[in-house]
C-alpha cells in the first residue's frame, strides 16, 4: 500500500499517511496545530482550503461534512480536517477556508 503525501503550506511541514487517514491526524503527526470544535464533522471549526493531487486523493465528502461545508458556503476546494481522509497522491492543506 502506498503512502500519502500531505503537506501542511503554512507551517512548512510534510508527512506520509496510510490511505484512510484524516487530514486532522496528519495535521497531528506533523505536530502542526489545529483549531478544532467537535471533531465529528458538524461544527466547521477546522474547514480549510486544500489541493489534491489527484483530483480524487481524498475520499468523498460524508453528508455530514458536506452538510456543513455547504452551510458554511465555502468553496469546492474546502474540507473538514477532522473528516476529510486521504486516498492516494498529494494532498496540501492550504489555509483556513474562512480566513485566508
Amino acid at each position: 500500500m502506498d503512502l500519502v503525501e500531505v503537506h501542511f503550506a503554512a507551517a512548512g511541514r510534510t508527512v506520509f499517511v496510510q490511505p484512510g487517514t484524516t487530514l486532522l491526524a496528519a495535521a497531528g503527526l506533523a505536530e502542526v496545530d489545529v483549531l478544532t470544535g467537535c471533531t465529528r464533522g458538524m461544527c466547521g471549526t477546522d474547514a480549510a482550503r486544500v489541493a489534491a493531487e489527484p483530483a480524487d486523493a481524498l475520499e468523498e465528502p460524508s453528508p455530514t461534512e458536506r452538510g456543513t461545508l455547504d452551510r458554511m458556503g465555502v468553496g469546492g476546494d474546502c474540507r473538514l480536517l477532522c473528516s476529510a481522509r486521504v486516498r492516494a497522491g498529494r494532498v496540501t492543506v492550504l489555509g483556513d477556508a474562512v480566513a485566508d
